[in-house]
């Protein structure tokens, strides 16, 4: 997989630091960094939009335990209220006979609590009655729908589509669709799903699946930048950072992904070990000390032993550098060469 990335080319001048003095005293420009940015917020792997059917957002067998507990419960207290609201009227017009036989073992007042209490628990068998019928026969209704439901689900939709966004960089469409047999459990037809690409690969590189290589192209100079290299620097401006500057060559980087398997060693090089260290835990490699170019201003590598971070400090501009009378005409030619030729740079700060 190949990405690309704009960079800045910093050439390391093989010159005297004559032109240190000439510059501003401005404090030293990190180089590991690009400035004064916002932290990357990463997003999910994988982004998926689902449309449900409609049968699964209506049918009480998805239902929310309040959306099933409460319309159960209404029919059950109706059915009570109904039932004393008969008995009330029962009572009113006395159709409820009062058992008046008294016992011979006990008094009235006994034999009258016990009639009472008998029926109290008649009325209360009776009301409760009424809630289990009301009660069975919503479960019944209930059970009547979930199997109209689902044979209607049945015989509608048999197949699921999954559509794929497409990142556009292939020849395909937007979207890629696919389609397969609907499982019988399921409750949803049709899904988009957006593949995050970018978060896939941070997801394996801190998992340590794969590694991530780069290598980085000097593309030299556009045609204006020609024109300036070869007035010697003599055009060289200060120009806004969205356009590309008179002599600030254009550096591509080509990124590519390698996992990390025992078929390759885990990707592990004695070469790269040995050549190309980037320092400990805590501190970075130090760049080689002298003075470095993007096309436009001249630095000087500085190193903060406090914090073990690399550094590059603006000295003067290039235009002033080309013109220092301490520096050979050769010198100066061999800096405008370098840049024209699309050398190879010797340090890149990704911004």
């Amino acid at each position: 997989m190949m990405m690309s990335r704009t960079g800045y080319l910093l050439l390391l001048l093989a010159a005297p630091a004559i032109a240190a003095k000439k510059g501003g005293t401005a404090g030293p420009v990190n180089a590991s960094s690009s400035g004064n940015v916002k932290p990357l917020q990463f997003s999910s792997a994988i982004q998926s939009y689902t449309i449900f059917d409609k049968s699964a957002l209506t049918s009480p067998e998805y239902a929310s335990p309040r959306r099933k507990f409460l319309p159960r419960f209404r029919t059950g207290l109706s059915a009570e209220r109904r039932a004393r609201d008969v008995i009330l009227d029962e009572e009113r017009r006395g159709l409820l006979q009062d058992d008046d036989s008294v016992s011979s073992g006990g008094s009235w007042a006994e034999a009258s609590a016990a009639a009472d209490e008998k029926k109290k628990k008649a009325i209360e068998k009776r009301v409760e009655a009424a809630h289990d019928a009301a009660v069975s026969g919503y479960d019944r209704r209930v059970a009547a729908k979930k199997s109209a439901a689902a044979a209607k689900a049945a015989s509608t939709s048999q197949y699921q589509f999954v559509g794929v966004v497409n990142d556009g960089k292939g020849s395909k469409g937007k979207v890629t669709w696919y389609a397969r047999k609907k499982p019988t459990n399921s409750k949803w037809s049709v899904r988009l799903v957006h593949v995050n690409r970018d978060a896939v690969l941070r997801d394996l590189f801190v998992k340590g699946k794969v590694d991530i290589f780069g290598k980085y192209t000097n593309e030299g100079l556009d045609k204006a930048a020609f024109a300036a290299a070869d007035n010697g620097g003599d055009a060289v401006t200060d120009a806004d950072e969205t356009q590309q500057p008179g002599m600030k060559p254009l550096v591509k980087g080509n990124y590519y992904v390698k996992q990390r398997s025992w078929k390759n060693l885990w990707n592990f090089s004695p070469k790269r070990m040995f050549t190309t260290p980037s320092g400990s835990f805590w501190r970075e490699r130090r760049i080689s000390p002298g003075l470095y170019t993007d096309g436009t201003k001249v630095y000087e590598s500085v190193y903060r032993y406090r914090d073990g971070k690399n550094g590059l400090k603006p000295v003067a501009k290039l235009s002033d550098f080309l013109a220092s009378p301490g520096l050979g005409y050769e010198e100066k030619m061999k800096v405008v060469q370098r840049l024209k030729g699309g050398d190879e740079p010797d340090l890149v700060v990704e911004k």
